[in-house]
């Protein structure tokens, strides 16, 4: 029975980890308790009576002492509601991907646009949140959040362009605000993307394709297993775009980890630093490309998009007894500049001025945020043996410089109507437990706090004092899943969580207003040997949205909305092939009115529903000189329907399919990648407003579609070459 007690010790601890450190390595139950290991007295045999006299053998020289062996032992937190998934590299490898943020799109329920633009966040939507750039979702980089607080365009603003493909060793999606480590921008759900390479030794990688495209990618892992996740990565990458011009640009990261994983404490640090700079096209008039003109025309003078960023992290988890320690730090320096024209000259019409000065303006956001958490988990008795509490503790500080620059003609200062430096602080402390009441049946349930507070220095205005601002948030949390047989979970959830205000709208004195969402889902989720599947219903209750303006260039408030829909999810690997299909739809529309939008009116932009489909293949097809020759191809395709404009017009459904196809021998692999092969031309962005690039003295009486058009057809031809240390190498690690 000791030996049972170690072993069910050993799988508690490593099972009960924070949801910032999922991994943790356990060591040798003899280690750990030595009374589950075999006494010396037991390994005695009776002697009979009357043995027979014979030699006794020549005494054996004393054995060394064995090591012990370690089991390691993964954990990952258990699901907060059914449609909580996990994509793997193997899936995220199946079809062609330039950043980690067009990889997103492989997550079920996500949709994202404006791929074409590479200089910027990508246009993120949720489960029919509109989501600008990650303003509704949560988005982590190991226990780095990418999310800028109070971001000019859009808060939660998150650029995921300096992270490789190649080194995501897992995407995480928690659909919902059902988990107490959820903060802010959790609207809709969190993301959290885990490094590391597929296999370990030294990754080559060179790419040239359509319109002048040029990629390098240089990589290594070690082979060792407890430093195994480590790696350190560059890529570097430039462009022509197709048309005449608009689309060029160039992007370099760098993105190194150290992980080690030992029997009673793990480490990850992580460090990302990148930069970017595009040239922005600018939008076309819907009725110009329906009659035929060149879809990728660009406006002069071009607008340009330029981001700089560098994270740096780490976190550290020990088993206590039958507990984990976990802490965290991280920081964050980013600063992006935006220059863009979208409506012409308006502004001055619309100020009762001649149309001279352009609304050619350039946003700057330049930000700095450190931040940590802390949490322990513990196994207590409360309705069995099994049950856990976890106590956490959170604090990040931002500081944002922010400016709005209104330019003429020839780029000089017209107007700077945002000119502010922003503080901002959360705090936070979250509890959570684990319960079993019944066989077959966990409640899982907490509780968070988090105060935040605001001082804004506004420079545009003539208030000589720094308005301050602080108020508080309290999110519950609850799961229940029952065990209903053969690998299958019932789930029920219920969450509230919040997002932040853009600060700069603050006025003295005020109470922080919250934009809250309530949220409800209730599912199926199952794992079979070579399959796992999540079909559920979800609702969520937002008290204020924000929709994009293209005349301010950022997100502006929205009465509050509504959100209901199903979704679901299957993903299968059997023998070579390998296939991951999913599904949402999503009855996006407001519940309130105002200026902007009415009551029941469709929430804009987001599509209602979302479809994405990835299968690949990999096999041997024969041998050159001994060595096996693999073949691998792979397939992705996308739909997004029933998106919807501001005055409730439809939007232009998009569809876009992907492949890749490679040939290996040896350390050796040429592969040829194609985009958007059926060369659709969907809408990449496409928005209703009034623009007057004609300079004319009245505007238009009604507002006008303008798009962006999806890049076309596009080919690449990339040679890989992978290098691995020689097996005695190995073993000697």
């Amino acid at each position: 029975m000791r030996s049972y007690a170690g072993l069910v010790v050993v799988l508690a601890t490593s099972w009960s980890l924070p949801a910032f450190a999922d991994d943790v390595v356990t060591g040798g139950i003899c280690e750990i308790d030595p009374s589950a290991c075999p006494k010396a007295t037991d390994l005695v045999r009776s002697v009979p009576r009357k043995p027979k006299r014979r030699p006794l053998p020549p005494p054996k020289p004393p054995e060394e002492p064995q090591p012990v062996e370690e089991v390691s032992v993964r954990a990952k937190p258990p699901p907060r509601s059914a449609s909580d998934w996990e994509v793997d590299d193997k899936t995220l490898a199946t079809a062609p991907h330039g950043t980690a943020a067009d990889a997103m799109n492989v997550v079920p329920g996500v949709f994202i646009g404006e791929r074409g633009l590479l200089g910027r966040a990508p246009r993120l939507s949720l489960r029919g949140f509109e989501g600008t750039s990650g303003q509704d979702v949560e988005i982590f980089l190991g226990n780095i959040p990418l999310n800028q607080a109070s971001n000019i365009r859009a808060p939660g603003y998150a650029d995921m362009r300096l992270v490789m493909p190649e080194i995501m060793r897992s995407v995480r999606i928690t659909s919902g605000p059902y988990d107490p480590r959820q903060g802010d921008f959790a609207v809709a759900g969190s993301v959290r993307m885990e490094g590391g390479l597929a296999k370990p030794g030294f990754l080559g990688k060179g790419t040239y394709g359509s319109f002048g495209t040029k990629r390098m990618l240089l990589a290594f892992a070690p082979e060792n297993r407890h430093w195994r996740d480590s790696f350190a990565a560059f890529e570097a990458f430039s462009t022509d775009g197709p048309g005449t011009g608009g689309r060029t640009g160039e992007r370099t990261s760098f993105i190194g980890q150290l992980a080690f994983d030992e029997s009673q404490v793990s480490f990850k640090g992580i460090v990302a630093i990148g930069s970017a700079r595009f040239d922005f096209p600018g939008y076309l008039l819907r009725d110009g490309v329906d009659r035929g003109a060149y879809p990728y025309e660009a406006r002069y003078p071009l607008g340009r998009d330029r981001t700089s960023q560098a994270h740096i992290g780490t976190e550290v988890t020990w088993i206590v007894g039958r507990g984990t320690l976990a802490l965290g730090a991280w920081a964050s320096k980013t600063k992006m500049a935006m220059l863009q024209n979208n409506t012409g000259y308006v502004l001055d019409v619309l100020g009762g001025f001649p149309p001279v000065n352009p609304d050619a303006g350039e946003q700057v956001n330049d930000g700095s945020t450190l931040g940590m958490h802390t949490a322990y988990k513990h196994v207590v008795e409360l309705l069995s043996k099994r049950d856990i509490v976890e106590l956490g503790a959170y604090a990040r500080l931002d500081s944002v410089d922010q400016t709005d620059t209104r330019l003429r003609s020839d780029s000089t200062i017209n107007t700077r109507p945002i000119d502010a430096t922003i503080s901002a602080m959360n705090l936070a402390a979250f509890l959570d437990a684990w319960v079993y009441p019944i066989r077959r049946v966990v409640v899982r349930g907490g509780t968070r706090l988090d105060s935040l507070s605001y001082s804004v220095k506004d420079r545009a205005s003539t208030l000589g004092i720094e308005r301050t601002a602080q108020g508080f948030h309290l999110g519950n949390k609850l799961t229940m899943d029952v065990a209903i047989g053969g690998g299958s979970h019932l789930v029920a959830s219920y969450g509230e969580g919040f997002r932040s205000p853009q600060a700069r709208m603050l006025q003295e004195g005020d109470r922080v207003p919250f934009a809250t969402v309530h949220s409800v889902e209730t599912g199926v989720r199952t794992k079979q040997s070579v399959f796992r599947g999540t079909a559920t219903g979800f609702g969520s209750w937002l008290s204020q949205d924000r929709v994009f303006d293209p005349l301010t260039r950022e997100n502006a408030p929205a009465p509050a909305s509504r959100r209901i829909g199903v979704a679901s999810a299957i993903a299968a690997q059997a023998s070579v092939f390998l296939t991951s299909l999913s599904a949402t739809y999503t009855h996006a529309s407001f519940i309130d009115s105002d200026a902007r939008f009415r009551e029941g009116a469709p929430v804009p932009y987001a599509p209602r529903f979302v479809v994405r489909a990835d299968t690949s293949a990999g096999l041997e097809v024969g041998s050159i000189m001994s060595k096996a020759v693999r073949a691998r191809a792979g397939l992705g395709l996308e739909g997004a329907a029933f998106r919807y404009l501001p005055d409730g017009t439809d939007a232009k459904n998009a569809f876009f399919v992907d492949a890749l196809a490679s040939v290996g021998w040896r350390e050796f692999d040429l592969g040829v990648n194609g985009t958007n092969l059926l060369n659709v031309s969907y809408f990449d962005a496409q928005y209703l407003y009034v623009s007057n690039f004609t300079q004319s003295p009245a505007l238009p009486t009604a507002p006008a579609q303008h798009v962006l058009v999806a890049m076309p057809t596009s080919v690449f031809v990339t040679l890989e070459v992978h290098l691995q240390g020689r097996k005695e190498d190995q073993e000697r690690l």
